[in-house]
């Protein structure tokens, strides 16, 4: 990303840039910047977009034919094509021999294979760029940055909490954010009850609930708490997922915990958020090492079970609740 803004700044552009992967509050960002940048008060005289696995590639090499109108490069940009892990060879010879350097293609998708022609090409002819869900301590700067902006102040624990609350999907998060700086307005400083106010947990919030509700042999809530997320349309599936993967984070955590290591040392060595661990650490404390292997191995054969038929998406995830929760 530092590139494509570096060859923005400079005007040496390649002709073709790829932009791929997750995270879409990136994404954006970057195709805004070319568009503000090399279009600017031009309009869409200089500007053609194409979305879409149906794309035309004959008009799509008709516009990045067509010279500027009184400017020095024209802007064509491909969203969700799927052109790079599936390449036309007519559009993939025409980039190779044929576009003018007057025209700046942008491929914007959430995947690439780095294997295909298409994005062998392009990471010679010009630039690839992947965008993926930053590392906790990116999302923490990111986050100290905007809210400093804002002339407000958090603690780093309640930076944890914070983004333990929102995840790491970056929109999610800028819009989190925006949602406290209004709520806090006449304050500096944003403490943890005002997340708990105004911010919505993501599912990884509402599987942590679950998982504090099992260990409490909560029945009732940690159904109520899944047939919540069942009502908000998360797929069965993407919960066994997620419980699944808490219960891995679980069996880390109790092993590092038994050889000594400290919450944020547990944290460090995991790359997690200090809350998240902490959290985790405390689960452990009702669950012995044989519940945790027979809970993820559990998961395992529900999957199972789920992909060949013999076992119903919504029923098979009710019964490991129902297990753990006794």
């Amino acid at each position: 990303m530092k590139k494509i803004r570096q060859d923005l700044a400079a005007g040496t552009l390649k002709k073709v840039y790829l932009v791929f992967g997750d995270e879409q509050y990136l994404k954006k960002n970057i195709k805004n910047q070319f568009i503000k940048t090399l279009i600017g008060d031009a309009g869409s005289m200089n500007y053609s977009y194409f979305e879409g696995k149906n794309v035309n590639y004959m008009e799509v090499m008709n516009m990045c034919d067509t010279l500027p109108f009184f400017a020095p490069k024209r802007l064509v940009i491909m969203e969700n094509t799927g052109c790079v892990k599936k390449a036309d060879d007519i559009f993939l010879e025409y980039i190779k021999t044929s576009m003018p350097d007057t025209t700046c293609l942008v491929i914007i998708d959430s995947e690439a294979d780095k294997r295909s022609n298409m994005y062998k090409l392009i990471k010679t002819e010009g630039y690839t760029c992947e965008c993926a869900h930053p590392k906790e301590a990116e999302l923490s700067q990111w986050v100290l940055t905007l809210i400093g902006r804002e002339n407000k102040k958090i603690t780093k624990d309640v930076l944890d909490y914070f983004l333990a609350i929102a995840g790491n999907d970056m929109k999610k998060i800028d819009t989190e954010l925006e949602k406290l700086f209004c709520y806090t307005l006449d304050r500096e400083v944003i403490e943890r009850e005002d997340i708990d106010q105004v911010c919505s947990p993501v599912i990884n919030g509402k599987i942590f609930a679950m998982i504090d509700a099992m260990g409490a042999r909560n029945r009732t809530q940690t159904l109520s708490l899944y047939y919540d997320l069942i009502n908000t349309r998360e797929a069965p599936m993407k919960i066994l997922y997620m419980i699944s993967r808490q219960f891995n984070i679980m069996l880390q955590v109790k092993e590092l915990d038994a050889q000594g290591y400290n919450g944020r040392d547990i944290a460090d060595k995991l790359s997690m958020s200090p809350y998240v661990i902490g959290g985790a650490v405390k689960q452990c404390r009702n669950f012995t090492s044989k519940m945790i292997f027979s809970a993820i191995n559990d998961c395992i054969n529900i999957e199972e079970a789920i992909k060949t038929g013999r076992m119903e998406e919504k029923t098979g995830v009710e019964m490991l609740l129902v297990k753990f929760s006794k």
